[in-house]
């Protein structure tokens, strides 16, 4: 019986079953003392287990109360609390100043420097400033072909060459623009040389980008004071 009345409490019986046991429960006295048994039985239970736990509770505040109390003097307090905000600010800081963006430099630089190229002006123009002049007309592959001619005639023009990884940067042709450029970066004999700073360039452009490499060309250039020092630095920051 208790049984069947422990399940009703606990609303494990049907609905058919339920109904029973209350329709029982309004006509027999036995099964009304037992359940009332029951409630009393829980109802103490619950006392004694919320009695047990104040005692428990009590005995920790005073625990708490007799525990020796260290002292906080103000102005340290007030120090690390200001120490730790301006942590907290710092590293939110650091975390939300954005870094900039190597192929966004890329193309800001291009655009700045690789969207006309300097052309003297002179009737009498030779091959290389023809090519210049195509470049400057939008006419890249035709340019393309000029500084490559150039090139087969005397593959160790450095003008040739700068152009020609120029005009292949533009034409997105990165691996032949790297190639001008490495070959470009290996002429010891000029005054100054981009070589290597603009194969930097042509590798911010490539996706996706070699860092590591990037990285590597931005500290030779910045090292060795090569030409593209000062934009070097710039995106290095």
């Amino acid at each position: 019986m208790l049984e069947q009345i422990e399940k009703y409490f606990k609303n494990e019986l049907s609905l058919s079953e339920r109904k029973d046991f209350e329709n029982q429960l309004a006509t027999d006295s036995e099964l009304a003392e037992n359940t009332a048994f029951y409630l009393n039985a829980n109802m103490a239970a619950k006392t004694l287990a919320n009695e047990k736990r104040k005692a428990e509770f009590e005995v920790l505040r005073k625990e708490l109360v007799n525990r020796p109390v260290r002292k906080i003097k103000p102005l340290s307090w007030a120090i690390g609390i200001a120490a730790s905000i301006l942590l907290v600010v710092g590293f939110w800081w650091i975390n939300q100043t954005p870094k900039l963006n190597t192929e966004e430099f890329a193309n800001t630089y291009i655009q700045e420097h690789f969207e006309n190229l300097p052309v003297k002006m002179d009737a009498n123009a030779d091959s290389l400033q023809i090519g210049l002049r195509l470049f400057n007309e939008q006419k890249l592959k035709e340019a393309q072909r000029v500084f490559e001619a150039i090139l087969h005639r005397k593959n160790n023009d450095s003008e040739a060459t700068k152009y020609a990884g120029i005009t292949a940067l533009r034409l997105a042709e990165y691996d032949k623009a790297i190639i001008y450029f490495r070959a470009l970066s290996k002429q010891t004999n000029l005054f100054s040389n981009p070589g290597k700073f603009y194969e930097a360039i042509t590798l911010m452009k490539q996706q996706p980008a070699n860092r590591k490499e990037v990285e590597k060309l931005l500290k030779e250039v910045i090292d060795n004071n090569l030409e593209g020092k000062n934009e070097a630095e710039k995106i290095s920051k």
